[in-house]
């Protein structure tokens, strides 16, 4: 199977546009698509492994949801040497999102705990109500605020197992999932971020594929389990493949000459997605010291002499 076709078989096959089928045959051929997923993966783990050992952190939970991005990580901290903890977390679950969770955490070979939550979420919904308007309501907007809720729920649980075995909590967001602001903040922010740097329509799945993640996992269809809409990418408003590509082409600044209007109104919507999250990706908006202008400098020169001193005496 070439490149291109495997991109489409790993993105449930898409039915693409001339304009996206030749800029992904460009994004191809300038190496965003590559075949470089060993190296990936070898660089990925060896930069936990030195992150484990510089900090002195062993254990990390990782909380399950069925899908590929939580899988990936978990395996990737597996093979960098860490203790995993894999957290199944349901609130009013689909079960099929559930049993692939499991089989994640049977494919990863370690002891994994399931929490229902959704008596924990009805509660504080039922409780937020009575003070905030809407929340329960069945418009979009409320379907959101109840998935924020969800979401948050699930980090502090997560942060909480963490505090048990002393150690830390791992982000499963993606590249895509960064750049257009399709997270909750606090809730799905944790320590350390392996695969925040990889597109959802190409690297996490073929990674996903070398470090023998599931095929039911692969293939099923993406969905945060927040109960907003039809998926991932009903809620995106495009596909992943389509929003990736429209991604690098507005990075990229590639012609949009012969695009379609069609083709116009989809770079539109990851264009208006990117612009309207900026503000998650600047979290915490720090305000430098009104007088002493350079006193986040100077802490960071400590960190960095106290690192090193620490460094110098294990040596």
């Amino acid at each position: 199977m070439n490149t291109q076709q495997e991109i489409l078989s790993l993105n449930r096959d898409p039915e693409l546009s001339e304009w996206f089928t030749s800029t992904l045959e460009y994004l191809i051929g300038v190496g965003i698509y590559h075949n470089q997923t060993s190296t990936l993966a070898e660089r990925l783990i060896t930069e936990l492994v030195n992150y484990r050992e510089h900090w002195g952190i062993e254990n990390v939970s990782v909380g399950i949801s069925g899908g590929i991005d939580s899988a990936v990580t978990a395996n990737l901290f597996k093979q960098a040497g860490w203790r995993v903890l894999p957290v199944i977390m349901s609130i009013n679950q689909n079960p099929a999102e559930v049993d692939r969770g499991r089989e994640v955490c049977e494919q990863l070979g370690v002891t994994y705990v399931e929490r229902d939550l959704t008596e924990m979420y009805e509660f504080n919904v039922k409780n937020m109500s009575k003070y905030h308007d809407d929340i329960d309501s069945d418009t979009q907007h409320g379907k959101i605020r109840r998935g924020n809720i969800r979401a948050r729920l699930r980090m502090q649980t997560l942060y909480d197992f963490a505090s048990q075995i002393s150690g830390c909590v791992a982000s499963t967001d993606n590249f895509s999932e960064l750049a257009a602001g399709f997270w909750t903040l606090h809730g799905d922010v944790g320590d350390i971020a392996p695969i925040q740097s990889l597109t959802k329509s190409w690297e996490v799945p073929k990674l996903a594929q070398h470090l023998g993640v599931p095929q039911s996992v692969i293939y099923a269809k993406p969905t945060d389990g927040l109960g907003i809409a039809n998926g991932d990418e009903d809620q995106l408003g495009v596909p992943y493949l389509e929003f990736d590509i429209g991604l690098f082409t507005l990075m990229r600044d590639l012609d949009l000459a012969n695009a379609s209007p069609e083709d116009l109104a989809k770079i539109d919507v990851v264009r208006q997605r990117i612009k309207s999250s900026g503000y998650k990706r600047c979290n915490p908006y720090n305000l430098m010291h009104p007088v002493e202008t350079l006193r986040y400098q100077a802490l960071e020169k400590l960190d960095n002499q106290l690192q090193n001193r620490e460094q110098n005496i294990t040596l």
